[in-house]
């Protein structure tokens, strides 16, 4: 028994003294673990196989990671780097159309140090042999960028309801860099998922911090599953919202994983099937009063990913369709929007957290699907028709974020 042990079982004794009423209570308290977001610059990367420079996020077990196999040489011109400079987001993305990438939504919202990234200098970088190519988002040089992304939320719970199955993010970039290919895009049930892996047939690629600098590397074959570390799916899904399309696994990860695709293979090769997010963990907590004064070190269950079912339907949108690119026309479409009652907010011009609420709401009404796009389509059906007949936005439930 370690000397940490002997500790815990000697607050257990002291628990019973009711001058001192202290409960040795093991919560359940589930987040994503921060370092497998984007949370440090390149300088920081190790740039081989020695001792890392920071910490490995989820290995289970033996570190399988190595680099990419000569069977899978095509995906190095298929999976790049996201970077920001400012904040100094690092995270993987992976091409799913000649200009429009894939990745994690926290890479390019959720603030870090107290600064939100800069959306307008944050760049795609993709290598493949000799050749260097990237490109930055479009509407960058106008302040417009977020008009050319299409995301699952901008908010990020620690806490639950866990955000992690809304983690993603598809961005418009404003050259065709993806010219070596694109990753095929794949949207499957979780139970398919899962036999898949017990076939031996789900893997994942991706750039960390702790491996090779600026090096792909293949995490081998991973586990999925609903149920992880005794913990069974009843009970794991009611800590995070939208869970049906959380994907749980354990391939090892670190950080700047974030972002990666979680691949299949098929007979006509790799699919992406999840983009990978966060960690899921357990922290144990000593509670006194209703107060935690202590919190062991989280235990990691798994890792976290985004079924890519919950935006695939949105990639062909977001590459052929004519986005919105002023402030005046989102203006526009937020007048619009309000006269259904489906937008409260400020008429500023700003493709925010509520605007693409209130697109996601009209489209699910009018029976389109949810992409949250600002479109110039959209804005023609807003503005040639007040109210679509047959439909009460009034009694319209409020979407999440």
């Amino acid at each position: 028994m370690t000397a940490n042990d002997h500790r815990l079982k000697r607050t257990s004794r002291r628990s019973c003294r009711p001058k001192h009423p202290l409960i040795s209570n093991f919560a359940l308290v589930l987040m994503l673990a921060v370092p497998t977001a984007a949370i440090a610059g390149p300088a920081k990367m190790s740039s081989g196989h020695g001792a890392p420079l920071v910490d490995r996020v989820a290995i289970f077990g033996q570190d399988d990671r190595r680099d990419l196999p000569d069977n899978l040489s095509g995906l190095e011109g298929k999976i790049g780097m996201i970077f920001e400079p400012v904040s100094q987001t690092l995270c993987t993305a992976f091409c799913v159309a000649p200009d429009v990438v894939a990745t994690a939504a926290h890479c390019l919202f959720q603030p870090k140090g107290g600064r939100l990234p800069e959306i307008s200098s944050l760049n795609f970088k993709l290598d493949y042999g000799k050749v260097s190519l990237s490109s930055s988002i479009s509407g960058s040089r106008a302040g417009l960028e977020k008009n050319y992304i299409a995301v699952g939320t901008t908010q990020f719970n620690q806490e639950p309801p866990l955000s992690a199955p809304m983690d993603w993010a598809l961005a418009k970039l404003e050259r065709p860099v993806c010219r070596f290919g694109v990753i095929r895009v794949e949207a499957r049930p979780i139970e398919i998922l899962a036999q898949a892996a017990t076939d031996s047939k789900i893997f994942q690629v991706a750039y960390h911090w702790d491996y090779k600098q600026w090096k792909l590397a293949y995490s081998g074959r991973c586990r999925i599953s609903k149920n992880f570390k005794n913990l069974e799916w009843r009970a794991i899904q009611q800590h995070f919202a939208e869970s049906d399309e959380l994907v749980l696994h354990d391939c090892d990860t670190g950080g700047a994983s974030s972002g990666s695709p979680l691949l299949m293979e098929t007979e006509a090769g790799p699919v992406a099937v999840a983009v990978n997010v966060g960690t899921y963990t357990r922290t144990r907590l000593f509670i006194r009063q209703g107060r935690v004064i202590r919190r062991m070190k989280p235990d990691v269950i798994a890792n976290t990913a985004v079924n890519v079912r919950a935006f695939a339907h949105i990639i062909p949108e977001l590459e052929k369709s004519k986005l919105l690119a002023s402030k005046e026309d989102i203006q526009r479409l937020q007048v619009e929007l309000q006269a259904r009652g489906l937008y409260r907010d400020k008429i500023d011009g700003d493709l925010g957290r509520k605007t693409r609420q209130a697109i996601r709401a009209f489209e699910i009404a009018s029976g389109h699907p949810a992409t949250g796009l600002a479109t110039q389509k959209l804005l023609d059906l807003l503005s040639r028709d007040r109210v679509l007949p047959g439909i009460d936005y009034s009694t319209m439930p409020e979407q999440k974020p």
